[in-house]
């Protein structure tokens, strides 16, 4: 029988196949009830949201700055490559949940067919498509492409930057350029990147340099200076937050000074703490760093069974790397075994405060190390069939129990988390047309930001602070909100978002109620 399906000028195989189903499969799982799972809206996500918003319609971001290199936004600064990226999704989709989480969405599609050609030109097309495998189920992967925090779009461009960096290194020097063009992306993506990116690099050509291969000087330089000018605004903030030069704003390009500048999460000095380590162990051999938005413990971040296979194929890629090294030849095991030792260092620096978003420029090599590790079990049973169908049957059926449980019982329990049902109430409350709202004081005002779409001006005109100037901002009033206990009675145009359990104190008061999910709006009915 003919495997083979004949294409007008291409023959497909059981290999093309199988990579076509696993990138449908993973793209599905990432589609599904896209916007509305997770159920609500991150604080983090919001406030990227309405930075998009803000520059989308007023040219400024919420503090007033004109395409800042870094938000200013909670104090203590935020990455701005999320809300760049969303600006062309709310200008179609408008100014949604769903456009907000576009650019992670895209992003995790696009990097699952280009891991598999990463992993097949480092490791050769089985190692590939179990890479690829094991990517389009991953918990980690799945709930990452799903929200809209703006570290997670981190992974997806240094993976992006590696690959071209492949590719410049085994088919032609102009991809150097790409390579670099993304790793400096990357460095808006998420401030850990700041060490990631020059580390990665420099490890990434001093192997392949000592491994005897060539590369072109011409591109090479080239790409340096395309990363360096990318970097050059973020090498700017810093000095201007170190008080070396002053805040610099133009017509194009701002780079502010920040409230607060949180120099101390990242310390070589973590690197002798044993907390560290154990924090470390926690994270990625547990497979959970106990903040539901990013993994669930019954399922980790690439399903507890797979921590053996990833030390199988940490030991083979260790032997792979330590073999070229001896004989000098360059090999990707070499590159790869450089990289995740520099990268697990730099995750250490961060100490007792790593968690899976900070650590997020580790999890791709270790899913190297997983498909490596697969690989082994599939080489070494090869006489044993039972054997390596019983370990796909098992990532079967956790991936089935995961997107269970994902998209149940968990979107149930994140909604508390992510205040679902105040978009709905903040709606209300402007269709309403009042005047005066209270909001509860655990809600931040960046979700009311974002739900409300105020204006930038109005909200630079009528912002009151309880903390300024500090590292996390707490706004007590704009424009018609105010943040605050609930108040003790209601006039015509006042209204009172709370949540759903208070409602029926307000109801029992003679107030009238409306529920939306998890919180309600209260007020007086003068019309009853």
């Amino acid at each position: 029988m003919n495997r083979n399906v004949h294409l007008p000028g291409r023959t497909w195989g059981r290999v093309e196949w199988y990579v076509l189903l696993l990138v449908l499969l993973g793209v599905a799982v990432r589609v599904a009830q896209w916007g509305s799972v997770p159920a609500g809206l991150n604080q983090d996500e919001a406030f990227a949201g309405y930075e998009a918003y803000s520059l989308l319609h007023y040219g400024v971001d919420s503090m007033g700055y004109r395409n800042p290199c870094y938000f200013v936004s909670w104090g203590s600064g935020m990455n701005v490559m999320e809300s760049y990226l969303a600006i062309p999704a709310m200008m179609v989709l408008g100014c949604t949940v769903a456009a907000l989480r576009l650019p992670q969405l895209l992003c995790a599609c696009v990097s699952l067919p280009v891991f598999y050609l990463l992993l097949r030109r480092m490791f050769g097309t089985r190692v590939a498509v179990l890479g690829l495998g094991v990517l389009a189920i991953s918990p980690w992967h799945i709930m990452l492409s799903r929200w809209g925090l703006e570290s997670n779009l981190a992974p997806a461009f240094l993976l992006f930057g590696l690959y071209c960096f492949v590719l410049g290194v085994e088919k032609h020097g102009a991809w150097l350029v790409a390579s670099a063009a993304l790793y400096g992306l990357a460095l808006y993506a998420y401030a850990i990147t700041w060490a990631v990116v020059p580390l990665v690099l420099v490890l990434s050509v001093g192997c392949v340099l000592q491994g005897g291969r060539r590369l072109p000087w011409k591109w090479a330089v080239a790409a340096a200076v395309v990363l360096g000018l990318l970097a050059l605004p973020l090498l700017l903030f810093l000095l201007v937050n170190r008080g070396i030069l002053p805040e610099i704003r133009t017509p194009f390009l701002s780079v502010p000074r920040l409230l607060y500048m949180r120099e101390g999460e990242f310390s070589p000095e973590n690197l002798l703490k044993l907390e560290s380590y154990q924090r470390f162990l926690e994270v990625f051999a547990g497979q959970n760093d106990n903040l539901p938005w990013n993994s669930t413990p019954e399922f980790g971040l690439y399903y507890p069974f797979s921590l053996p296979l990833m030390l199988l194929g940490g030991s083979a890629l260790a032997g792979r790397a330590w073999a070229g090294w001896k004989a000098r030849t360059f090999t990707w095991a070499g590159g790869v075994a450089v990289q995740t030792v520099a990268v697990t260092l730099v995750c250490l620096m961060l100490g007792e405060l790593l968690n899976v978003n900070k650590g997020n420029s580790l999890h791709f090599l270790l899913l190297i190390l997983l498909a490596l590790g697969l690989d082994q079990v599939w080489s070494l049973c090869r006489n044993h069939p039972p054997v390596p169908g019983g370990v796909a049957a098992g990532y079967a059926l956790a991936f089935a129990g995961f997107v269970c449980l994902y998209f149940g019982g968990w979107n149930e329990q994140i909604g508390g988390y992510f205040h679902a049902g105040l978009e709905q109430a903040v709606a209300y409350v402007k269709a309403q047309g009042f005047t005066d709202v209270c909001v509860d004081d655990q809600v931040t005002h960046a979700q009311i930001l974002f739900f409300d779409q105020t204006p930038q001006p109005e909200y630079a005109a009528t912002v009151e602070y309880a903390n300024y100037p500090a590292a996390y901002l707490r706004v007590t009033r704009f424009g018609r909100y105010t943040f605050a206990d609930p108040l003790s009675s209601l006039g015509e145009h006042q209204a009172y978002i709370a949540p759903a359990g208070e409602g029926e104190a307000f109801a029992a008061q003679g107030y009238a109620v409306e529920v939306f999910d998890g919180y309600a709006v209260a007020y007086l009915d003068t019309g009853a």
